[in-house]
């Protein structure tokens, strides 16, 4: 076949494959009527996020003046660190990867001097180190840059993503707030808008995680956005612009947000909507950002929100805000430039245990605890039955605390071992009545510690005989002292019994035994 047949046929494809999306979700067109939540489409994305995606966003670190360069050097940078071993997988290019318009047909082109091999190249690259591709869009007319939006081209944007490899999607509101029509509803306004792209990408057949950003451009209809989002999105900005600072002095733009600290205790508010398939994100990480490694706009946000024109986060602060975002369940997207990462930044960066806290499949909230000490301290219930505990000292003086079980609301064991997720330290195992954990924190420390239960062994004989899950798994329930219930699994297919974590009941039961 001749190039320029090929070349044909690929446009005619493309042209085709935009026809047909423009029917499924309502038309390219706007104001055209959108259906909300296809369910045909819905199937195409219900198993992605399940746990907080992780990766990195090239916005903190370049800006606009992102260039293919910077996308292959994070990737090659994300493989040789350890952070793609330690769950980073994502790739994002942010605003101002694409061309300052549209090509004659109306679609979008990456921009020919920063991205000249294009989108589906730097594709293909990311995806051979193990990786997967992000890029970014907003539903107005232009982005907050600029750039073309997607507005009245949502179908054939989101065909252009799927054909190019794209893997994820971070949609910013930016001029689309702007669009409304007068006595049009704003939240009304808002789903559509978010949701039309969430039908276009479904549609193309392609699973692309979506990221929202409601609240750009400060709509105050948009600032409870995990109120109707998890109906939308995979995930959703629930804070305002993260830069790197502790606490900020000045509000930006009524938004909860702009340094680690302002989130602290905002969470309250938001923190039960997030779950397996849609997440409260809490904006990139700032940790590794320096003045002279951030992009300009980082540093007059910051310049805002404190005063300062060099703001940043020392390790002690890098800790918690990691701690804090591990905590809350928040999506784990790195900001600075990795390839000027120091020893530290990526030791903070690559804390597997940390991680694990994020990543935990049960996606249970933290819960944030009642206390008069100037300590913000939150625990949350962990698969298999751990608890994760968090206190956090966002004063600027030393704190001390001594956290019980009866204040921690640990579920009944017959003993606990706390392990420090930040030293390592693992403390003897204590009675639940009497588990004391002592913390004492400098100012913007955090400790962070896992609290492993142990049940004792069961008393009675077995009772309840054997329980089949799907003729696959059989198990056994024995009462133990507490009253609970040893749920032990076996599946045929293992050659030796195997009990090596206690779970209360079917409920806790992780799906790789209980299916």
């Amino acid at each position: 076949m001749a190039h320029g047949d090929g070349t044909r046929i690929a446009t005619l494809w493309r042209l085709l494959l935009g026809f047909l999306l423009a029917v499924l979700v309502g038309g390219d067109a706007a104001g055209v009527p959108l259906v909300v939540g296809i369910d045909a489409h819905r199937a195409v994305s219900a198993g992605l996020a399940r746990t907080p995606p992780m990766g990195w966003n090239s916005w903190n670190a370049f800006g606009a003046d992102v260039r293919s360069a910077d996308i292959r050097a994070a990737a090659d940078a994300i493989v040789s660190s350890g952070m793609r071993a330690a769950g980073y997988q994502y790739v994002i290019i942010d605003d101002g990867w694409m061309a300052p318009a549209r090509d004659a047909d109306g679609n979008l082109r990456a921009d020919p001097d920063r991205f000249p091999e294009g989108i589906a190249a730097l594709a293909v690259y990311v995806h051979a180190r193990g990786l997967k591709l992000g890029i970014y869009e907003s539903p107005g007319l232009t982005t907050c840059q600029g750039l073309p939006g997607s507005y009245g081209h949502e179908a054939r944007d989101a065909a252009a993503f799927a054909a190019w490899g794209v893997d994820y999607l971070k949609y910013d509101a930016c001029s689309y707030l702007g669009l409304r029509p007068a006595a049009t509803d704003a939240r009304g306004w808002l789903v559509t808008g978010f949701t039309r792209m969430r039908n276009a990408l479904d549609a193309t057949g392609r699973p692309i995680v979506y990221s929202i950003n409601p609240a750009a451009g400060g709509d105050p209809a948009a600032q409870q956005p995990w109120t109707w989002a998890p109906q939308v999105a995979n995930l959703w900005r629930a804070t305002n612009d993260h830069v790197p600072c502790w606490t900020s002095t000045e509000p930006l733009g009524g938004s909860t947000g702009g340094c680690v600290a302002d989130n602290l205790g905002a969470s309250s508010a938001w923190q039960r909507s997030g779950g397996p398939g849609h997440w409260n994100d809490l904006d990139m990480l700032t940790l590794g950002l320096t003045p002279d490694t951030e992009n300009i706009v980082v540093q007059e946000i910051g310049a805002i929100a404190t005063g300062s024109d060099t703001t940043r986060l020392d390790d002690t602060e890098a800790r918690s805000e990691l701690s804090i975002w591990a905590m809350l369940a928040s999506p784990l997207l790195a900001g600075n430039d990795l390839t000027r990462t120091d020893a530290s930044t990526r030791a903070i960066l690559t804390n597997r245990a940390v991680l694990a806290v994020d990543q935990d499949p049960l996606g249970a909230a933290a819960v944030r605890l009642s206390r008069t000490d100037g300590l913000q301290v939150w625990t949350r219930r962990l698969a298999g039955g751990d608890t994760a505990v968090l206190a956090v000292n966002p004063t600027a003086t030393a704190r001390t605390a001594n956290l019980t079980a009866a204040e921690l609301s640990l579920p009944t064991a017959t003993r606990y071992q706390a392990k420090d997720l930040w030293t390592g330290e693992v403390a003897a195992s204590t009675a639940t009545a009497d588990v004391a954990l002592p913390v004492t924190l400098a100012p913007h420390a955090s400790a962070m510690l896992r609290l492993v239960p142990d049940y004792g062994p069961p008393h009675t004989a077995v009772h309840g005989g054997v329980d089949r899950r799907g003729g696959a798994t059989a198990a056994v329930q024995a009462e133990v002292e507490s009253g609970d219930h040893l749920v032990l699994a076996l599946h045929p297919s293992w050659s030796t019994f195997r009990a090596d974590t206690i779970w209360r009941n079917w409920t806790d039961l992780p799906r790789r035994y209980a299916e």
